[in-house]
């Protein structure tokens, strides 16, 4: 003969499903408290909070030049950029040798420059602890502020400009019968601020017209071509490619490269 089994009250089978469904919410709330962030949040471009305009430190990079420099630049030791309270005094604005480009990073990262021929110019800022990045592997850095800019040599500009410029990409194919190989990257997020500026994101793992770009941080990024009043149809180009947590900071970087050069 089998013992009968227990039966529970009705008060207490009510409070048993309470405390289950207590303890589910509260697991539920801990797995959403963890949840990464998005590698790209809805409104990538929102800085949400005040921005203040800072008198930020001047860094002038170790710089290489194609042909031997005929003069020296007297650079400021410091520069005006807007950025968010939080960032004021931890990030610096850093220059080529010939103050040609600057990007907005943290203060105390390594740099590189390097002055070519033709009036072009290229700037990587990177992480302490990371190596210093050989000229034409740009891809190789994995997290940092890189810019870039053609000068007089038009093939390069429009090389570059192609990606994201539909007039350029004509151009380059009608000079060099062959198409521009940096056009319509899959998955790359793109808009025209104007005809002579584009902001784009290219999202972890995609390889689009940041360079870098594809890695496992999402590259944010501005191209400008043609400006009005620019002696040359030089190509501009900044990335910043660093972990999510550090968007703001891209987005900032972004914004100063833009300031800079007004369309």
């Amino acid at each position: 003969m089998h013992a009968k089994a227990p039966q529970l009250s009705h008060r207490a089978a009510v409070l048993a499903l309470v405390g289950l469904a207590v303890l589910f919410g509260a697991v539920t709330l801990g797995l959403l408290a963890d949840a990464p962030a998005p590698a790209v949040p809805d409104a990538p471009w929102t800085v949400t909070g005040p921005l203040v305009v800072a008198n930020l430190p001047v860094a002038r990079c170790p710089t290489s030049y194609g042909i031997p420099a005929t003069r020296h630049v007297h650079l400021p030791r410091f520069a005006r950029a807007q950025v968010s309270p939080s960032l004021a005094r931890s990030v610096s604005v850093f220059t080529d040798g010939l103050g040609t480009l600057d990007v907005l990073a943290p203060t105390g990262w390594g740099c590189t420059a390097l002055d070519g021929v033709a009036g072009s110019s290229s700037l990587v800022v990177y992480p302490p602890g990371s190596p210093r990045p050989s000229w034409g592997d740009v891809t190789a850095v994995k997290a940092g502020v890189v810019a870039s800019q053609t000068g007089s040599c038009g093939g390069c500009s429009l090389e570059t400009a192609c990606a994201l410029f539909p007039a350029a990409a004509h151009d380059y194919e009608a000079i060099y019968k062959y198409p521009c190989r940096g056009v319509a990257a899959r998955g790359e997020l793109r808009t025209d601020q104007s005809a002579t500026t584009v902001l784009f994101i290219d999202p972890p793992q995609v390889l689009g017209a940041g360079r870098p770009s594809g890695g496992a941080n999402a590259a944010y990024g501005a191209m400008l071509w043609h400006l009005p009043h620019a002696r040359h149809p030089a190509a501009w180009l900044h990335t910043c490619t660093l972990p999510v947590e550090d968007r703001v900071l891209c987005v900032l970087s972004v914004r100063a490269f833009l300031s800079r050069h007004p369309s």
